[in-house]
This record gives structure tokens, C-alpha cells and sequence, in this order.
């Protein structure tokens, strides 16, 4: 009886349970999201300032005082504009000098060359006065032609002496110095005075019959001598008109056009020009003052055109750089401006920056805006 009380009262329990699990509204098990992936290729980050793309510092080649600064600082300029000027007096008077110079040795080139018929002509009188004394020298001839001969000679001889009288008395009207000209004529005039009087004297021996005349070969190598040298400066001075060689003025004019250049640029040197179109971005230059010693004279450059250099890129990042990959920079200072750019040069030198490996890398700038300015911190990611 009790046994099959309890199986009753098990049956039902069961079938209860049964029955209240058919009739409760179903119920699932809650499961984990699954956890989302998120890329982890991002594109490289760096660091940066910006800077134009050409700049240089201008400082004066010599001290002085600077008296004139013909720009201001944020001014435009073109290529081989005049920034500033220094006293100059002294370099403008050397020029003046120089160039002083260059024309009085031109003026007496000009006098020189406009004597060159007379002194060529001297020439010619001194090579025949020579070929007439080594004629008077010769002996052994017939007396009677050797008269005439010697006669004839002193009559060239005295003619070459008139010619070459002539033309030193043109040279002194010119009152310009000719230096070695002059010292020609003087020789020319002293061999032919010389040829005069042996002729001279040839003539006087054999009308009186000196026995002088039986020993005149030892002039005869004299003679000859004399006449070789007036032959060559009778050749030098045909070769000067007909321009196939230099008169002794060419040196002092190559010489007086050297200073010329060393005199322009010593007065080049007190002015500071522009090398290309640009902007005075610094200037530390007032009239009156002497340049400074201790700072740049100006600055110049090209603010149209930017760059950004990183210093931050390590060895890690590094290789997945390459030039010409795409850039998106933007500015701590303005924040709502985001530019594009192109990676332009990738060093291939590495330096060491607060113990990391570094790459410096430049950017160009392909997009501008008014409100950038030099140095500049900039924020850049490297395009995938």
C-alpha cells in the first residue's frame, strides 16, 4: 500500500514536471559576440616641420658700414634685385683708376701704331746704312769703284740718320711715353750716326789712301752684325702693321683689364643681390649701422614652394615607404587644413634620434594655403 503510494506520488511529480515544461514559453542561451578584427596594416605615421623648398642665407664678402637697404622684411623680390648696399667710395674710385688706366695705355698703342709707317721706314734706312758700312768695310776692290761705292754709301747713311731724326722728332710731339719704342730709335739713331761717320771716313781713306782701307775686314763681321739686327726690327715692326704679332702695349693692356675685373669685383662684393625670385623672410640689416657679425644679413626664400622633413620615421617604418607614394598632411596649428603631398626623397643614411634608428624623409607639398608659415609642426600619414 505504501509502496504504491509513492509511485503514485512520483508519477505525478513527473508528469507535472513534463507538463509544466510543454507550457513555459521557450528560452535560448546567450552566446559571446564575436570579437570584431580590426585592421592592423594602418598606414605610417611621422612628424614633421615645414620649410620652403629653396632658401639661403645672404651675408656681405667684406665688412662696412651699410648705407642703404633697399627691401623690407616679407617683401617680394626678382633674381638680382639690390637688397643692400655698403660704402663703395673706395672700390668706385679703384675702378675709376683702373679703368683710367686701360685708356691711356690704348691711347698710346693708337699713337704708337699711327708711327708705324715712319718707324718702318727708319728701319729700312738703318738695314741699308748697315749694308753700307759692310760694303765700306769690304776690301779689295777696284779703288775707283770703291770710291763711288763708298760715297753712295755715305749718302744712304746720312739719309737713314734724317729718317730715323724724323721720326723721333714726330714721337716727341705725341709727348705719350713709348718706353721701348723710344729706346729703339735712340739704338737705330746711334747705329746709323755710327754708319754715317765709318762711311765717312771710307770715303776719306781712299781719297787720301789710308792704308786703313787694306785692313777694313775686321768691320766686316760688325757690320754684318748690325745689319742682322735692324733686319729683325724692321721684321718685327712689319709683322705689328700687318697684325701677325703683339707690340709691347698688348701685356700692359691685358694687365690694365685684369684690375678692371678685380676692381668690379671688389665693388660687387658691397652689394648683397637676390639669386632667385623670393621673400626677405629675415633681415637683419639698417642704413647707417655696420653688418653684423654674429647673425645672417638676410634671408631669402622661395615661400610659393613648401617641404616637410620628417625626423622621425625609425627602420621599422621605413621600408614601406617609397617616392612618389601619396601623403595626407595636416597642422597642429591649423587644424581644419589637410593637404596632399608626395614622399620626394627617402635618405639612405640613417641617423640616431633619442636612441632610434631614423630615415629622414622629405615630402613636397602639392597644395598650399595662404596661412602656412616656416617651421611649422606637421602631422603626416603615408597612403597605402
Amino acid at each position: 500500500m505504501t509502496k504504491r503510494f509513492l509511485f503514485s506520488i512520483s508519477s505525478l511529480v513527473l508528469i507535472g514536471t513534463l507538463l509544466s515544461a510543454c507550457g513555459a514559453p521557450a528560452t535560448t542561451t546567450p552566446t559571446a559576440e564575436a570579437p570584431q578584427v580590426k585592421n592592423t596594416n594602418l598606414a605610417t605615421a611621422a612628424e614633421g616641420y615645414l620649410e620652403p623648398v629653396q632658401s639661403v642665407t645672404l651675408n656681405f664678402m667684406t665688412g662696412g658700414l651699410v648705407t642703404e637697404v633697399a627691401v623690407k622684411e616679407g617683401q617680394h623680390v626678382k633674381a638680382g634685385a639690390v637688397i643692400a648696399r655698403l660704402k663703395n667710395s673706395a672700390q668706385r674710385d679703384a675702378l675709376a683708376e683702373a679703368e683710367a688706366a686701360l685708356a691711356a695705355v690704348k691711347a698710346n698703342q693708337a699713337a704708337y701704331r699711327s708711327q708705324l709707317p715712319q718707324l718702318i721706314a727708319a728701319a729700312e734706312a738703318e738695314v741699308k746704312a748697315a749694308q753700307a758700312q759692310q760694303a765700306g768695310a769690304s776690301a779689295g776692290r777696284d779703288h775707283q769703284a770703291d770710291l763711288v761705292e763708298a760715297e753712295t754709301a755715305v749718302v744712304q747713311a746720312r739719309y737713314a740718320q734724317t729718317q730715323i731724326e724724323t721720326s723721333m722728332n714726330m714721337m716727341r710731339e705725341y709727348e705719350v711715353d713709348h718706353g721701348e719704342n723710344w729706346t729703339k730709335l735712340q739704338l737705330a739713331y746711334a747705329n746709323a750716326v755710327k754708319a754715317t761717320q765709318a762711311a765717312e771716313e771710307r770715303v776719306k781713306a781712299l781719297k787720301t789712301g789710308s792704308p786703313g782701307d787694306r785692313a777694313a775686314g775686321a768691320q766686316i763681321g760688325a757690320a754684318q752684325a748690325g745689319e742682322k739686327a735692324a733686319q729683325a726690327r724692321l721684321t718685327q715692326l712689319i709683322a705689328e702693321r700687318e697684325g701677325k704679332a703683339t707690340d709691347s702695349f698688348e701685356a700692359a693692356i691685358q694687365q690694365a683689364q685684369a684690375a678692371i675685373t678685380g676692381a668690379q669685383v671688389a665693388l660687387a662684393q658691397t652689394e648683397l643681390r637676390a639669386p632667385f625670385d623670393g621673400t626677405i623672410a629675415q633681415l637683419n640689416l639698417k642704413a647707417g649701422e655696420p653688418v653684423p657679425n654674429d647673425q645672417a644679413a638676410v634671408v631669402l626664400a622661395d615661400l610659393a614652394s613648401w617641404q616637410i622633413e620628417t625626423a622621425d620615421v625609425t627602420e621599422i617604418k621605413v621600408p614601406a615607404l617609397k617616392v612618389g607614394q601619396g601623403v595626407m598632411i595636416k597642422f597642429d596649428a591649423l587644424p581644419d587644413v589637410e593637404l596632399k603631398g608626395a614622399v620626394e626623397s627617402i635618405s639612405s643614411v640613417a641617423q640616431s634620434k633619442s636612441g632610434d634608428v631614423v630615415y629622414p624623409v622629405k615630402i613636397k607639398v602639392l597644395e598650399s594655403d595662404p596661412r602656412l608659415r616656416w617651421g611649422m609642426t606637421a602631422a603626416v600619414t603615408f597612403e597605402e
